[in-house]
């Protein structure tokens, strides 16, 4: 009995599971050439909308494939910018990448050549090759972008024709901490800058390599003061202004004979800045050695090495206050840096 009765249903059941599979397929198919048209349609929509603005946005040539799971963007020879004032941005090839069910993030892949135009003068162009495996990743909501990170391979920056200077395994993200929205968290580093000649005479010793190097760091209030800012710089200072901190868990940097590593706090209660620097040195006999050979090594710069190396045995690092107006060791300022004057302009935005 048992046998008969699954014999006599069994290819209806398929029957229903294969249709249902059919019934899927279509319907995927159906939602993804419809948002395929969407999309399109709202690229057009953008760039008549720039092109109102009076921005000129071009292209050779542009594709949007990538059935069944993703959308892919391809542009050749595309450009966007205001060439009345010249600002301008070219690049040989784009590609953008989405996927269907998260319209929020996407993916872009910029091989081949890019060249900026800052102004109308030819002397302000800046020519970026990027390697093969360049790629940015951008996460958005309704409020604007809230992650960038950005991986490239290698890529070379010219400036106004004089030669390029070359990076290799560059990587930066910025993004919101997970769990605490308020705050940015910045991390960027790099295997190698190869600067394009070399350095400043009083710095000729260090070599024209610098790398591997990183920095990470985190600022609380810093998603807000940035989105009242428009991404300017003097978020940081509106960040301290609204009552968050700055704080730098790790700087490490690689310059010929000088290995140096560092971190940072700084807040300003009531306005004024305060806070201290961290700093650390590793192989400091290579630093003098250096410096010697160089005819740099004062009896000042000796005092210098000196401390951080002892501050540096065991993981130490040597403490320097900073104060509105600079960076100090010993009661003495060794960097000035005008706090005050970023602070007052916070105070104005």
């Amino acid at each position: 009995m048992t046998s008969a009765y699954s014999k006599g249903h069994r290819p209806g059941l398929i029957t229903i599971l294969f249709a249902l599979v059919v019934i899927a397929c279509l319907a995927w198919s159906a939602y993804w050439f419809i948002a395929r048209s969407v999309i399109s349609q709202g690229i057009d929509d953008w760039i008549e909308e720039q092109r109102v603005l009076g921005f000129e946005v071009d292209y050779a040539s542009r594709e949007l494939s990538g059935f069944p799971f993703r959308f892919v963007l391809d542009l050749e020879d595309p450009s966007y910018g205001m060439p009345a004032a010249g600002a301008e941005w070219r690049a040989d090839a784009l590609q953008i990448v989405m996927q269907p069910w998260n319209y929020n993030h996407a993916i872009a892949r910029a091989p081949g050549r890019h060249k900026v135009q800052l102004s109308a003068r030819q002397d302000d162009s800046v020519q970026a090759v990027l390697g093969p495996r360049s790629a940015m990743s951008l996460r958005w909501d309704s409020v604007g972008i809230r992650q960038v990170s950005m991986a490239l391979d290698e890529f070379s920056v010219q400036l106004a024709g004089d030669p390029a200077m070359e990076v290799d395994a560059f990587e930066f993200h910025l993004r919101p901490a997970p769990g605490v929205p308020e705050m940015l968290q910045l991390e960027t580093h790099w295997q190698e800058v190869r600067l394009p000649g070399a350095p400043p005479d009083d710095m000729a010793f260090l070599g024209p390599v610098i790398g591997p190097s990183i920095l990470r760091a985190e600022l609380d209030q810093g998603v807000p003061a940035f989105a009242e800012t428009g991404g300017d710089l003097i978020a940081v200072a509106v960040a301290l202004r609204n009552g968050g901190e700055l704080r730098v868990p790790q700087i490490m940097v690689e310059w010929g004979p000088a290995h140096l590593g560092g971190r940072l706090n700084l807040a300003a209660p009531d306005n004024q800045v305060a806070g201290s620097i961290g700093v650390r040195i590793e192989k400091a006999d290579e630093l003098r050695a250096a410096l010697r050979a160089d005819g740099q090594m004062t009896e000042e710069l000796g005092i210098y090495i000196d401390a951080l190396e002892a501050a540096s045995a065991n993981g130490g690092f040597l403490p320097l206050p900073i104060r509105n107006d600079g960076i100090y060791f010993l009661g003495n300022r060794v960097a000035e840096i005008p706090f005050d004057d970023y602070m007052a302009l916070a105070s104005e935005s």
